[in-house]
């Protein structure tokens, strides 16, 4: 009767060694996994930082178009009456020139 009982024990023994062996390479893959969901929560907290300053970036942008379209629209409606002026003097000194030739 001993010998049965020496052989069971000994594959008791095989299956708990197995059973750490399996232990041990749970509580190794639950270390990398969190490891993982760790660099994977701070990746997730660098996108989400890198989208909020896209949006500012993305406003700026627009401020800084609807800037330089105002800019440039004062640039042309200024441009256009300085045009506009220089050709009124033009007119005016012919004007005047040719009241002077009527008054000699």
């Amino acid at each position: 009767m001993n010998e049965p009982s020496a052989q069971l024990w000994k594959k008791l023994n095989e299956v708990s060694d197995k059973l750490q062996k399996v232990t041990e390479q749970l509580v190794e893959a639950n270390t990398l996994n969190k490891g993982y969901h760790a660099a994977l929560e701070q990746m997730r907290v660098k996108v989400e930082l890198l989208e909020q300053q896209k949006f500012k970036d993305q406003g700026a942008i627009s401020m800084l178009k609807w800037g330089l379209g105002f800019v440039l629209g004062v640039a042309i409606s200024g441009g256009t009456w300085t045009i506009n002026s220089i050709n009124q003097l033009k007119q005016d000194m012919a004007i005047m020139q040719s009241h002077r030739e009527d008054s000699k």
